[in-house]
């Protein structure tokens, strides 16, 4: 065998080699490029990686903060429900067939519920922040992949802030103005709740938003970087036998030679 046959052998069996390593490669991770084959592709690939990571976390974000809002409205609720029952036993009251031992039995049922107030608007937590009581209204939810924070995130704080707290529920059953304070105990629940309300369909709408968003991130990184394994299953067969065939040639070419130099 002469050098030149030698050498065009060597070379088809590395180029054979490396081309069958490369598709093992790519069809083991599913990806059809490396930085060396595409750069340009790759970059855009992972900045589209960055965005999809980006909004998987801002949509979390979003679950937490209708985790956190609806732990609020749920304290809430019940307070209201509270508070009709007072509202309910103080017009009962007022009947002037009950008995004072009647009087005194309604005057323990609000007395019970008031305290059950406090307790709950003393209590409704959420990561240890209180939410009707000590919630800043500065915060914030992180709902978009970027840093623009006009447009990627949510003031959840003005929802939650100034809302209904203890102090502001500790109903006195023996003030003359009692109903009327009752009322409007239950007119600023109602609002609260509806602000929370509100709050929450922007953040499920944003949700939605996210992951439809996502979903065409994900679909048009996999047209980029994803692997067509038919087509790479094909490239891995023809290495395999080119390989295979150079490696033979090869070792026959080698035979001959070694034959050749024994009968000289």
């Amino acid at each position: 065998m002469n050098d030149t046959t030698s050498l065009l052998l060597q070379r088809s069996l590395a180029t054979a080699t490396k081309n069958l390593e490369v598709s093992m490669v790519k069809l083991s991770y599913g990806k059809q490029m490396t930085a060396m084959e595409d750069a340009a592709n790759l970059i855009i690939s992972e900045e589209m990686e960055t965005q999809r990571r980006g909004s998987m976390q801002a949509i979390e974000n979003a679950q937490t903060g209708l985790n956190m809002l609806s732990t609020a409205e749920s304290g809430l609720s019940s307070i209201n429900n509270n508070v009709q029952r007072i509202r309910e036993l103080t017009i009962q009251r007022e009947n002037g067939t009950y008995s004072e031992e009647d009087r005194a039995a309604i005057d323990a049922e609000i007395d019970g519920l008031t305290e059950d107030i406090t307790r709950i608007a003393k209590s409704t937590k959420f990561n240890d922040v209180n939410l009707l009581e000590d919630v800043d209204s500065e915060l914030s939810l992180q709902v978009g992949a970027n840093a623009d924070k006009e447009l990627n995130s949510l003031n959840a704080g003005e929802a939650l802030s100034g809302g209904v707290k203890a102090d502001d529920l500790e109903l006195d059953r023996t003030a003359p103005d009692f109903l009327d304070r009752i009322d409007e105990a239950l007119n600023n629940i109602n609002s609260k709740r509806s602000e929370i309300g509100a709050m929450q369909n922007r953040l499920e709408s944003t949700v939605t938003s996210l992951f439809v968003q996502n979903e065409n991130i994900t679909s048009a990184q996999s047209r980029i970087i994803d692997v067509d394994v038919a087509s790479e299953v094909s490239k891995l067969t023809q290495n395999q036998i080119l390989q295979n065939s150079s490696a033979s040639l090869m070792a026959q070419a080698n035979q001959s030679a070694a034959i050749a130099s024994i009968l000289l």
